[in-house]
């Protein structure tokens, strides 16, 4: 939600009502919106659903073209190609869900710029159970990369500068230091 958070800063809203927003979009979003990743495997799971009816729908025709000694033969070649495309679409979409996990998992590490912190990553290094939704190996490949390349992060600055991609704070004006002088703050 910090995209969420600049965009209200930006506009000029307090910080008070920022937080109060945000939380009020943080329950609510829930409810109106499916989050990317399930959404992603969904497409996945339904383009592999309709590709093998298609491939079904076409042995289908073919089959009833042979000749009934063949169909046996026929029969099983079929049964063979449909446990392949069944292996096939578990495993895409296992490597979509992986993805996504790793994704995510890049996103959440405070990076400006993730497509070059995903290609700083030995990706066959990191394996990811389904069943948990854990991912293994990859934070210790984020955290080698945070120290060798340090400027793919946010990262406060040692030397007293502002963090990469921050936001300058605003000059005061002749109008803020007269408000200042007359009211005790700025406004």
């Amino acid at each position: 939600m910090d995209w969420l958070k600049e965009i209200l800063t930006n506009a000029g809203v307090e910080e008070e009502q920022v937080t109060k927003v945000i939380e009020s979009v943080k329950k609510e979003v829930p409810k109106y919106y499916v989050p990317k990743n399930d959404f992603n495997e969904k497409v996945t799971e339904l383009n592999n659903v309709t590709n093998e009816k298609n491939t079904m729908a076409t042995q289908l025709e073919e089959l009833k073209k042979t000749d009934p000694t063949k169909l046996q033969e026929e029969i099983d070649k079929a049964q063979a190609t449909i446990k392949e495309m069944e292996a096939n679409s578990k495993k895409e979409l296992a490597d979509v869900k992986r993805m996504s996990a790793i994704d995510l998992a890049i996103a959440s590490s405070k990076t400006i710029d993730a497509i070059s912190l995903k290609a700083n990553l030995d990706l066959d290094k990191i394996s990811y159970d389904e069943k948990t939704g854990v991912l293994s190996g990859i934070d210790e490949q984020i955290n080698s990369v945070r120290e060798t390349k340090k400027y793919l992060f946010e990262e406060a600055p040692t030397d007293g500068g502002m963090p990469q991609g921050a936001i300058p704070p605003k000059e005061k004006t002749i109008a803020d230091e007269i408000k200042e002088n007359i009211y005790g703050t700025a406004k």
